[in-house]
């Protein structure tokens, strides 16, 4: 009876050993807390690249597309048309001026030319009949044998007859010339590039049977917008690499008035050295000096711009702070990889030059120091 009347007295004093546990327990937590926000581990500063607004901004390199062609170049096709009989290059060969390069079937031409000669026989027989009339006539006149009705009789038919003879000699020219134009040769000394038909095929008149390109003088052409194309001048020299990052001296040979497609001029380079390893269609990148800016201007990716208007935000560095600060810009036209800045600047401050997007109001930075591993090496 005395062990169960112990039992519930010692039943509170173990809920307060509990309690008194857990209580410890709770306050060395916090002490632990407390002492980890004691120390906390300070952040780095941000190094940026710095821009002095208004000093001499580099100066960009605008590239553009240009395509090599040959100034000399030509489209062949048969001006009559006809069967085409024979074609005695293909691509890839080298001609010589006036060399022969495709015929037509010419039995047709041939046999016109036949008709054309025999017609002017015709006619010159008869003129020559018309005349001894008009003579036999011209005779019986001065003698009164006949009227004044007779002679102009013979007169008409003998200026009918002269005027036959000059159709017929004209068809006859016609017909040597339609025969003459059953071959096709070479204008001038050129390779082919391309041959668009096929022997026995029908050549409708004009229609391209050959493509020939010299081997003379190569070309770039480029299209280019009109204030690039405005900052050229014919004789000016210009920069070019290909494909194989080979450098070509181009000079500017000629400048187009009027707007390709609305929007672009056409401009005509000459390849100065002689363009062995260049051709046709191969691309070509212009090297082209961008348009100065006036007034200020800041690299592009030193700007947020805004959502809506011609407005952006730049970070301006403060020395007395060693911080930034943001600060809302008017901005102007682009160029190149440069945009101009009408308000909110003045000459001689300076803004973060790249990597705005990771900046904020207020933070801290250092200006980043581009040093060499020889100035290092020095230093030490």
């Amino acid at each position: 009876m005395n062990a169960a009347r112990k039992r519930p007295q010692d039943q509170p004093m173990q809920v307060n050993t509990l309690h008194s546990l857990a209580g410890s327990l709770l306050l060395a937590s916090a002490l632990c807390a407390c002492g980890g926000d004691a120390a906390p581990t300070a952040a780095p500063m941000r190094a940026v690249k710095l821009e002095t607004v208004g000093a001499d901004a580099p100066s960009a390199q605008l590239r553009y597309s240009a395509v090599v062609r040959q100034r000399e170049r030509a489209e062949l096709g048969f001006e009559a048309g006809g069967r085409v009989t024979a074609i005695l290059v293909d691509v890839g060969s080298s001609v010589r001026k006036g060399q022969l390069l495709a015929r037509l079937d010419a039995e047709a031409p041939r046999q016109r030319a036949v008709q054309a000669a025999a017609n002017v026989s015709a006619a010159e027989v008869q003129l020559q009949e018309r005349q001894a009339h008009m003579r036999q006539q011209q005779a019986m006149f001065d003698d009164g044998a006949i009227a004044q009705a007779g002679l102009s009789t013979a007169r008409t038919a003998l200026e009918a007859a002269q005027a036959q003879l000059q159709v017929a000699r004209s068809e006859r020219a016609l017909a040597a010339r339609t025969q003459r134009l059953t071959e096709l040769r070479a204008p001038f000394d050129a390779s082919v590039v391309a041959r668009l038909i096929q022997p026995q095929a029908e050549a409708a008149p004009g229609q391209a049977v050959l493509q020939l390109e010299g081997a003379g003088q190569a070309q770039a052409v480029a299209l280019l917008p009109p204030a690039q194309a405005a900052l050229l001048r014919p004789g000016a020299r210009v920069e070019a690499r290909d494909s194989a990052g080979r450098p070509w001296p181009l000079r500017t040979d000629a400048i187009a008035s009027r707007l390709e497609s609305g929007a672009a001029v056409q401009v005509i380079f000459n390849v100065e050295r002689r363009p062995a390893a260049l051709r046709s269609g191969e691309n070509l990148l212009l090297d082209l000096p961008a348009a100065a800016a006036p007034g200020l201007s800041v690299p592009l990716a030193a700007v947020l711009p805004a959502v809506q208007g011609a407005a952006g935000k730049v970070f301006v560095y403060q020395p007395a702070g060693a911080m930034v600060r943001q600060r809302q810009v008017s901005l102007g036209r682009i160029d190149g990889d440069r945009i101009q800045v009408t308000a909110g600047l003045v000459a001689g401050e300076q803004v973060a030059a790249a990597g705005a997007a990771f900046l904020g109001d207020g933070q801290k930075v250092t200006p980043y120091q581009g040093a060499s591993r020889l100035n290092e090496k020095e230093a030490q």
